[in-house]
Formats: C-alpha cells, structure tokens, sequence
C-alpha cells in the first residue's frame, strides 16, 4: 500500500533516497532493496482493482469486482479489498501524525 500511496519515494534503484546507509523503511520493516521490486503483477492487478472499487468514496456506491451484489463477490477478494482499506487507513493516520 505504502510503495502505491507514495510512488515518488520508490522511484529509483536499489538505493534509497539518502545514501547507501539507509535502508528502506515501510510499516516497521527495514528492507535492503528497494521493496517496489517485491511487487508482482498480482499484485499490481489487485492496486488497481483496489482503487477502482474506491471511486465511490463520497457517498456514492462502490462499484464491486464481480457482477452482482455484496453476496456474489468472491470472498477472498472482499477480504483483500478490507485489508487493503485497513493499511490505507493506517498509512492515512500516520501521515496526519508527521
């Protein structure tokens, strides 16, 4: 969530911004390598279907990933799109407290 919220910050290489003594650092993790490496197209695919259903975030209704309502969605993908709400609510606090 955090290489897709902030993608400037994960622009470049292998090195972070800072020098090569810095490590990458994302919800208390500590990476060598740039963590935007990690990511696969799967992952890729579930950001943008996350973002998608995300569209109506004032007051409209939410477009869903299947046809059909709350109960024809695939559970694991309904489960996927709340974790993901909850690190972006999480990511979101943080950066309020900074």
């Amino acid at each position: 969530m955090t290489v897709a919220h902030r993608p400037e910050e994960f622009a470049f290489g292998d090195a972070p911004p800072g020098g090569d003594d810095v490590k990458w650092e994302v919800d208390g993790l500590t990476f060598e390598k740039n963590p935007r490496r990690l990511l696969t197209a799967d992952d890729n695919e579930m950001m943008r279907i996350w973002h998608w259903t995300r569209v109506g975030d004032f007051g409209g209704a939410r477009p869903l990933p299947d046809a059909g309502g709350i109960q024809d969605q695939a559970a694991v993908m309904m489960d996927a799109i709340r974790i993901m709400d909850g690190a972006y609510a999480r990511l979101r606090k943080a950066e309020r407290r900074s």
